[in-house]
């Protein structure tokens, strides 16, 4: 898995273009990153208050972007459809293949 930092806030689109080919991830990718880092220790995924963003595909085929954060007693889970709003804040850690 390769990672980029965002500098400035950005949205799906804007960081999906910087991507390139390369933006997809598996959920499996996303599951193993968190079982490497069960209880918030240090890693590739950030621990603080910054997002760590996958773009997945769902059972339908379309791309979602699941972003997992770390709440302090566990690791919150969310997806949501891609969009062109600048909704990923500076240092968001996106991951992809």
């Amino acid at each position: 898995m390769q990672t980029f930092i965002l500098s400035a806030a950005s949205s799906d689109k804007e960081i999906l273009a910087r991507l390139g080919q390369s933006h997809e991830s598996r959920l499996a990718d996303v599951w193993c990153a968190l079982r490497r880092q069960p209880s918030g220790s240090n890693g590739p995924l950030e621990v603080n208050a910054k997002p760590n963003v996958f773009y997945v595909r769902d059972s339908a085929g379309e791309l979602g972007a699941v972003d997992v954060l770390w709440g302090g007693v566990g690791w919150e889970i969310g997806a949501s459809p891609v969009g062109d709003k600048p909704r990923w804040p500076g240092g968001t850690r996106v991951f992809s293949r």
